[in-house]
């Protein structure tokens, strides 16, 4: 279940990075199933009242860090990939794939995309008390 829609990311959260409904939904999904994960499961019975723009806004902004991340993973381009070698004389360059960067993003040798969604979690919920990981 998605914790937020399109009419909200585009009317309050005011969001313009994804501009298909469609689009937003299947990323929104990913965003709340990250919310789920981070929350311990706290927000399946309900969304808290005092908390619901904190979760709508964190769940757009998750959905817009997803989308920008598939979208540079999917680039075709150079400037989707990260170089990994690069010399001046004679210019030589080259780019590591997208296979590679996303084996690396599961195999935990880098945290860049999971830094950044915890970092969006702490803006929105850091307060809130729902990302607390103890008993009680």
């Amino acid at each position: 279940m998605a914790y937020t829609d399109f009419e909200f990311y585009q009317e309050s959260f005011f969001g313009t990075a994804i501009t298909d409904s469609e689009v937003f939904r299947q990323a929104t999904e990913r965003a709340s199933e990250y919310l789920d994960m981070v929350t311990f499961d706290r927000l399946c019975t309900g969304i808290p009242a005092e908390y619901e723009t904190k979760i709508k806004k964190c769940c757009c902004a998750l959905a817009e860090a997803i989308y920008l991340y598939q979208l540079k993973a999917n680039s075709s381009s150079d400037s989707g990939r990260p170089k990994t070698q690069e010399t001046i004389g004679a210019y030589s360059v080259s780019y590591g794939s997208v296979s590679n960067t996303l084996s690396a993003l599961l195999n935990g040798e880098t945290a860049g995309l999971e830094d950044y969604l915890q970092s969006i979690c702490m803006k929105y919920l850091g307060t809130s008390g729902l990302l607390y990981r103890g008993c009680g």
